[in-house]
């Protein structure tokens, strides 16, 4: 009776070093090399993986980080109506914000601004638009959202989509203005914490210097920018 072969050991299915004959095999690394990564869908990634450089982030760094102000909830009635002074005036959205925001800010600082605020139905602790105002001012919100949509860039989508997604979504939208005062947006913050949806307050803000634009009270006075 011939003697039983020996049974080779059982190559595992989940190491990719071992043989087909059971053994280990070791691939060494060469000095200075890097082993590609595959990146989360595989091979897909293998030749841009480790290769692509950090994005340079300068600019950003020195017109961006810590200059800007982002916003959710700014009202489209009052959003327009900086929009609108910009381009009368010549001068960037951002400057119009921070002038009327800063206008505002300090009549509520002196006291001659009261803000008055309710419990919120939607969840936030209080609201500075309760329901009732709220529907006094819709004509002028979807006015306002028109004439929005019609200065969009349409891409994919047609004009009526554009205005329906903004009428939609104009609470959740964000609006950024870049460069902002940083001091500003401080006690803007402060004030809202814990309290009011920013969004809520920047709008009662500009309510206010808008009134005071139409009475003539607030003016603007752009200085020509240095030519040095």
């Amino acid at each position: 009776m011939a003697p039983a072969k020996a049974k080779k050991p059982r190559r595992s299915a989940f190491d990719p070093k071992q043989s087909a004959t059971g053994e280990s095999t070791v691939f060494p690394q060469q000095p200075g090399e890097t082993l590609p990564y595959l990146g989360k869908r595989g091979t897909e990634g293998i030749n841009v993986a480790g290769q692509t450089p950090p994005r340079n982030r300068t600019w950003e760094k020195e017109h961006q980080y810590g200059q800007g102000y982002s916003v959710k909830g700014v009202r489209p009635d009052v959003y327009l109506w900086l929009v609108q002074k910009a381009d009368n005036l010549g001068v960037p959205v951002a400057e119009v914000a921070v002038y009327s925001l800063r206008y505002s800010m300090e009549l509520v600082d002196s006291g001659n601004l009261i803000i008055k605020a309710k419990p919120s139905p939607r969840g936030s602790l209080f609201t500075l638009f309760p329901a009732e105002y709220e529907r006094s001012t819709e004509r002028e919100v979807d006015k306002a959202i028109a004439a929005l949509a019609k200065r969009i860039k349409i891409v994919k989508e047609t004009r009526k989509e554009a205005e329906k997604r903004l009428r939609e979504k104009w609470r959740s939208k964000t609006t950024t203005w870049i460069p902002f005062d940083q001091e500003l947006k401080s006690k803007i913050v402060e004030q809202c914490r814990d309290r009011l949806p920013q969004g809520e307050f920047i709008t009662f803000l500009l309510e206010k210097a808008r009134a005071d634009f139409q009475a003539g009270i607030l003016v603007f006075r752009p200085i020509p920018k240095s030519s040095v």
